[in-house]
């Protein structure tokens, strides 16, 4: 028996729909956007700032989302989060022994 070459000219694989996924896990995809220092002064902190082992969107949900959690508030109140500079929370920075640590403080609606 010969062995046959075959040459695959496109993607074998389906696309995954998201969307249906979450919909059949009973889930709903959450988009929390990056916002900047100046369009985070419009909106309030939410809970306190958190340390994530690196600015992966995966970390910033999940573990944001636990975080906000445990403070009685919810990753639904969240319209965006920021990834502080080097030279803020040094207070913070000096108790997690880690001056380059990743924080990130989520934000909401001001209450009015």
């Amino acid at each position: 028996m010969a062995d046959k070459k075959i040459k695959v000219l496109g993607k074998t694989l389906r696309k995954v729909d998201h969307a249906i996924i979450a919909e059949g896990l009973g889930a709903k995809i959450v988009n929390i956007p990056e916002i900047s220092k100046e369009e985070a002064e419009q909106y309030q902190q939410l809970g306190l700032t958190l340390m994530v082992s690196d600015a992966d969107p995966f970390s910033i949900y999940y573990l944001g989302s636990r975080h906000l959690d445990r403070q009685d508030l919810s990753i639904d109140d969240v319209v965006g989060y920021r990834i502080l500079d080097a030279n803020e929370e040094p207070e913070f920075r000096q108790q997690l022994k880690n001056e380059y640590a990743t924080l990130v403080r989520y934000y909401g609606k001001k209450e009015k």
